[in-house]
């Protein structure tokens, strides 16, 4: 939840941002991953556009881990009432 946070407040537009892409690193341009954070980010700053642009998947993923941090925070809440 913390990294749709950061992601939220980054600035999808900025040139200057932090890489870990193992495959950037060793000078690969292609990478099936990479800009699926800035597409999260422009999902969040209202521009489904850019979202599509930059990583085509970047819309459903936000919404499978959405789905996926409901589902967890409900199975924990309901685990802490059973008590």
């Amino acid at each position: 939840m913390s990294g749709l946070a950061a992601l939220a407040c980054m600035d999808p537009g900025s040139t200057a941002h932090v890489s870990l892409c193992p495959i950037g690193y060793f000078g690969y341009e292609f990478c099936p991953g990479c800009g699926l954070g800035r597409s999260i980010a422009w999902v969040f700053h209202g521009s489904l556009e850019n979202s599509l642009r930059v990583h085509p998947l970047g819309i459903i993923t936000l919404a499978v881990l959405a789905h996926r941090i409901v589902q967890l925070t409900h199975n924990h809440l309901n685990s802490i009432w059973q008590k």
